[in-house]
């Protein structure tokens, strides 16, 4: 009941904001956009093709009184037009920000995003992602968790933040056909409240922060509803993870790396499916050349403890369990190393931008690249056109992934 007053009482703070904003006829801070998009291939397993589909997006950030803002992000979406898809509308966003002046509080469904390394972020599991939808960018992914969260500046370089939350919503994933999977969320309490803690320092020189988080795994582990039974079950496990991350600059150098300690309730790894306790670091520098050319080099690498491949189960259906557990949560193997290249650069008044993206797990030799191109046809208009390349064996983390490669193309009108 607590649990429902507090959800309640932020989706009432943030209707009184909008009303506030409207009968005092302020400034909304409205912002949106149009966006078209055809992909080659839909993002889960469901071998469907040449989706064609529109997106609204709608921001509005009130500025309502001296200090007491808010701000709104809806989207909506038709995946597939004409095709049996169906609009869908979600709010990403919808918070009241309470500021004072060495703190603020925001109350509502908000995204929080921790970690400096660029593209693997190993302390960032307050918030989940939607690695299903068919929109082109990185961020399209991330999504809104109702919550409550204290940053306080205790001095103008450091920063204290607390995030609380009695709500789980995971990240959306694409699942395997051959199964039928139920879902089995932690239970919904105060007593049971996901918390994340961070010190944060931002200055002129090093940036740095060190962090904890209680809670649960965005993505599940697969279990099989009973032995040699085709239906499977989706478990978020209780995970407690300490973090710290850094980045440091040196002329057009710059050099950053995050790290994550996880601590699962499996720590002698008896239970085939649940996640192990891992050491998780990503290690980068990043350079400007000429005027907009950026490469972005990172090394990573994954230690498990405990580990035990699934291989090693005799049982086939628990053994299909057990590796796609291991897939979804990178325990594959004891130790993966692996490294990731960002390449970008802009042209012709930076109308024209490209990027190629890169992520290759060297233990098992398989990868992900997405190279994208956009280009700004006006102020308001602009085209992406890229490609979403899995390469592998059906075993590793991107081979998996092999039947949801091809290309995308995106038109967006912003206002």
């Amino acid at each position: 009941m607590a649990a429902s007053w507090l959800r309640q009482g932020a989706a009432a703070a943030l209707v009184l904001c909008v009303s506030l904003a409207g009968a005092e006829d302020r400034d909304l801070g409205l912002t949106g956009a149009l966006r078209l998009n055809h992909y080659r291939s839909s993002k889960t397993f469901d071998d469907e093709r040449d989706l064609l589909g529109a997106t609204f997006q709608a921001k509005a950030s009130p500025a309502l009184a001296d200090g007491v803002d808010g701000k709104l992000s809806l989207r909506i979406t038709d995946p597939a037009i004409g095709e049996g898809g169906a609009a869908r509308g979600r709010l990403l966003e919808g918070f009241a920000a309470l500021r004072g002046d060495r703190a603020e509080l925001r109350l509502g469904r908000q995204i929080v995003a921790w970690g400096r390394a660029d593209g693997i972020n190993p302390t960032d599991n307050l918030t989940p992602r939607d690695y299903t939808v068919l929109l082109p960018f990185e961020d399209d992914q991330r999504l809104g968790t109702d919550s409550a969260r204290l940053d306080f500046s205790a001095t103008h370089e450091h920063t204290l933040s607390v995030f609380a939350t009695p709500f789980f919503e995971p990240s959306r994933i694409p699942l395997p056909r051959q199964a039928s999977f139920q879902e089995r969320r932690p239970r919904e309490s105060l007593e049971e409240a996901q918390v994340g803690i961070r010190l944060n320092k931002a200055g002129e020189s090093l940036d740095w922060s060190v962090s904890y988080f209680r809670g649960h795994s965005l993505l599940p582990t697969l279990r099989p509803v009973a032995p040699n039974a085709a239906g499977g079950v989706l478990t978020y496990d209780a995970i407690r993870v300490l973090g710290a991350d850094f980045a440091r600059n040196f002329g057009r150098y710059g050099f950053r790396g995050e790290m994550a300690y996880l601590r699962s309730e499996d720590r002698a790894g008896e239970d085939p499916f649940a996640r192990n306790p891992q050491l998780y670091w990503v290690l980068g520098v990043d350079r400007t050349f000429l005027e907009n050319l950026n490469l972005n080099v990172q090394l990573f690498q994954r230690r498990v403890r405990a580990h035990r491949p699934a291989d090693l189960l005799s049982a086939p259906t628990e053994r299909t369990f057990a590796l796609q557990s291991a897939l979804l949560s990178g325990q594959r193997d004891r130790i993966n190393s692996g490294i990731t290249l960002r390449a970008s650069n802009k042209w012709l008044n930076d109308s024209l931008e490209a990027e190629i993206f890169l992520i290759r797990n060297s233990t098992r030799r398989d990868l992900f690249l997405r190279p994208l191109v956009t280009y700004a046809f006006s102020d308001h208009l602009k085209g992406t056109v890229g490609i979403e390349y899995y390469r592998g064996a059906e075993d590793t983390q991107f081979g998996s992934q092999t039947a949801n490669k091809g290309g995308f193309v995106e038109l967006r009108y912003s206002f």
